[in-house]
C-alpha cells in the first residue's frame, strides 16, 4: 500500500513538471497575449454645475499648481479614449500602437497599430 502512495505521488511530481515545462515553452514560444478595447464613441463628460459668459473667455496661464483634494472622484459612461502622442504609427501616421503580445522570458514586445493593422516587433 506504501508502494503504491509513492508511485502515486512520483506520478502526480513529474506530471505537474511536465506541466510547467509545457507551459514555459508555450510562453517562450507564444508570449503573453494582451487583449486591449477601443471605446465605441465620444465620450460625454457633464459637468454639475454649469456656468455660462456672456462673451467669450480668455485664459492665459504660464504655471498653475494642481491641488487634488483627498475625495475627489469623477465619473464616466463606457470605456475611457486616451492619447497616445509618443507612439504613432510610423506607416499611417493617424493609428496609435497598442502592445499586443509581450515574451516574459525575453522582454520582447509586439505592437500594432490600433488603425492599420500593422504589427511591429521581433
Amino acid at each position: 500500500m506504501y508502494r503504491w502512495f509513492l508511485v502515486a505521488g512520483l506520478w502526480l511530481l513529474v506530471g505537474a513538471l511536465g506541466a510547467l515545462f509545457w507551459l514555459g515553452f508555450e510562453v517562450t514560444r507564444n508570449g503573453i497575449a494582451l487583449r486591449l478595447s477601443e471605446p465605441s464613441g465620444p465620450i460625454k463628460v457633464e459637468v454639475t454645475n454649469p456656468i455660462s459668459l456672456p462673451v467669450p473667455l480668455e485664459v492665459r496661464v504660464s504655471s498653475l499648481p494642481l491641488t487634488i483634494p483627498a475625495r475627489f472622484s469623477v465619473a464616466v459612461e463606457g470605456p475611457v479614449e486616451a492619447e497616445t502622442g509618443l507612439l504613432l504609427c510610423p506607416v499611417c501616421r493617424e493609428g496609435a500602437l497598442l502592445p499586443v503580445r509581450w515574451n516574459l522570458l525575453t522582454g520582447a514586445i509586439l505592437w500594432r497599430c490600433s488603425a492599420c493593422g500593422a504589427e511591429f516587433g521581433p
